[in-house]
């Protein structure tokens, strides 16, 4: 059990190590100007989503997160907007 536990640390001190967020794809350029959307229904769209927000203020990006096995939506998304104050309601 000891040594599996220390195995774990390992491979997780080194997954740490290789992981770099400005070379990710799919993290946003500035947390401070994105927004977590979640309870979504399956049924939306990146589309819909962005109609809706773009009421608020213009989209730079939008991550829908789909399961990556089966390829489904999960529910929830990661909306990031050109500005922060266009993230807070008016």
């Amino acid at each position: 059990k000891r040594e599996r536990i220390e195995k774990n640390k390992f491979q997780l001190e080194q997954t740490l190590e290789e992981w770099d967020p400005h070379t990710d794809p799919n993290a946003v350029t500035d947390a401070f100007k994105t927004l977590f959307i979640g309870r979504l229904n399956y049924d939306t769209s990146e589309n819909k989503l962005r109609r809706e927000m773009e009421i608020y203020g213009p989209v730079k990006s939008i991550q829908m997160v789909n399961n990556t096995t089966t390829g489904k939506p999960r529910g929830f998304a990661f909306v990031e907007f050109e500005h922060e104050r266009d993230m807070h309601c008016k």
